[in-house]
């Protein structure tokens, strides 16, 4: 009988063990709770409030192909040296602005000051010699009226006067040039502007010819476009053209300056200069890099207000609203911004009705931003 309840208190862990298992499993698969018997569930879709619904509207948009451009100015000023000398002083440095007559630079002007009051020197010995021969040729004048002398000494007095006549303009003109010369040793600015670059200072050797500055108008640059040979004759001068400079954010309309009328003839492309707006360009930088876009023919396409798309992630969505009232999302692929539109390249047809969004900020709205984090 021991050996029987022994046997049977063995055998009981197991088996309890074996019956919780049991349990257990039959509750995961359900055995416990009433199940869904199969078959469809109607989706109720939501109604869409009619304050906030926009039509699918058909545009008729301007085709345009892009060409790449630099930000240039319409004109450029080398300040350079009409003197050989050496440059002791440099005022300005890149990216001052200067105005027309500012000093820039300054030449050693040890020389030519020395050569100025040589002139000046000059000058009054020639003066000096006027006067007596002036002198004398008053006194030979009234003297031959009185013939108290020849003809042939009156000529030998006036042809002294009109020596020391001749001298004395030479002088002054002498001294006239030697000016003109000592004013190239300060060298001013030409006009109004910005200094784009520096090429010298102080100590170095002014070369006629040899830039020392660049200067620049920032009111009137352009933009200098290499223009396929088959997209250059859509172009005339005075057409008004859209062109964009990312590095600044700026979308704006220039004016086409001038075509050039020849074509590089490695990359077959004509350079077109289009000229910008004076407010624009005052915040632009010599060497940007731009886009100018030339019409080439319309199309029709469909746009709808840009606050009917929602963004999730790299995907664009709407929610289309039926003929019932009720809404139904679908993922559409979008182009250009079109003046508060967005162009709708595929997922909707002219004429569907679009939900707006009054979260939508034109980038991604609340919702979908925390759908994105979640």
């Amino acid at each position: 009988m021991k050996q029987t309840v022994r046997w049977l208190a063995n055998l009981l862990p197991p088996a309890a063990g074996l019956v919780a298992l049991v349990l257990v499993l039959m509750a995961m698969a359900g055995k416990f709770h009433e199940k869904v018997h199969p078959g469809l569930v109607p989706y109720q879709r939501a109604k869409a409030p009619t304050e906030a619904v926009a039509d699918v509207l058909e545009q008729v948009v301007v085709e345009t192909v892009p060409a790449v451009a630099t930000v240039q100015p319409r004109q450029r000023v080398d300040v350079a040296s009409r003197i050989l000398a050496t440059i002791t002083a440099v005022h300005v440095d890149a990216a001052d602005r200067v105005k027309k007559g500012q000093l820039l630079v300054e030449l050693d002007d040890r020389e030519v000051q020395a050569q100025l009051r040589e002139a000046e020197a000059g000058l009054a010995a020639a003066q000096a010699d006027y006067d007596v021969r002036f002198r004398d040729f008053q006194r030979a004048e009234q003297l031959l009226k009185e013939k108290a002398i020849t003809k042939e000494e009156f000529d030998r007095v006036r042809g002294a006067f009109e020596i020391a006549k001749a001298q004395l303009e030479r002088a002054r003109q002498q001294l006239e040039r030697v000016q003109v010369v000592a004013s190239y040793t300060q060298i001013r600015a030409p006009a109004d502007g910005i200094v784009s670059d520096r090429y010298a200072d102080p100590g170095d050797l002014a070369v006629p010819g040899k830039p020392l500055l660049s200067l620049y108008d920032p009111r009137q640059l352009e933009l200098h476009a290499s223009v396929r040979e088959g997209l250059a004759n859509l172009l005339e001068v005075g057409q008004k053209l859209q062109v964009r400079i990312d590095a600044a954010k700026l979308e704006t309309t220039g004016t086409v300056r001038e075509i050039v009328p020849e074509a590089d003839i490695v990359s077959r492309a004509v350079t077109v200069k289009v000229q910008l707006p004076t407010d624009s360009a005052t915040r632009l930088y010599l060497g940007m890099f731009g886009r100018i876009f030339i019409p080439v023919g319309e199309r029709k396409v469909a746009v709808v207000p840009a606050a009917a798309i929602r963004y999730v992630g790299q995907l664009e969505l709407v929610d289309v609203v039926l003929a019932d009232g009720s809404t139904e999302r679908r993922f559409v692929r979008v182009g250009r911004r079109l003046n508060g539109t967005v162009e709708i390249l595929a997922g909707l047809r002219p004429g569907e009705r679009v939900l707006l969004h009054r979260s939508v900020d034109g980038s991604r709205d609340e919702q979908a931003t925390a759908g994105q984090s979640d």
